[in-house]
């Protein structure tokens, strides 16, 4: 939120002054300036928020190149039905979306542990 010194509101204007806007207001040698700058979410994530988002969109990735044809969802219901809706961390799962996501996701945190 931007802030505003009520001596000289136009000139003392501080920071973004609502969520549309592209850019900020900040003062150097007594002028003030505009600066676009790209905000993302993205940024300003934890170590463990980037890596949890790296999981997903392996897991995203994965399912939409593997199951999103006709003959791939066939595939993935039979996978499923074979491992009785049992997924890779011992819970049931009732579809065989979510029972394939949550094994990606599953591998993907094996063969990429946080700690390293």
């Amino acid at each position: 939120m931007a802030e505003i010194d009520t001596a000289s509101a136009i000139n003392q204007i501080h920071g973004k002054t609502n969520g549309k806007d592209s850019g900020y207001f900040y003062m150097r040698n007594g002028k003030q300036f505009y600066r676009t700058r790209e905000e993302t979410y993205q940024k300003n994530q934890s170590p463990k928020q980037k890596h949890n988002s790296a999981v997903f969109a392996y897991a995203n990735a994965h399912m939409a190149k593997h199951y999103g044809t006709p003959e791939g969802k066939a595939q993935l219901k039979a996978e499923f039905e074979a491992a009785n809706h049992i997924g890779s961390n011992g819970k049931t799962y009732g579809t065989p979306w979510a029972w394939k996501f949550n094994s990606l996701q599953f591998e993907y945190r094996q063969s990429h542990p946080f700690e390293s």
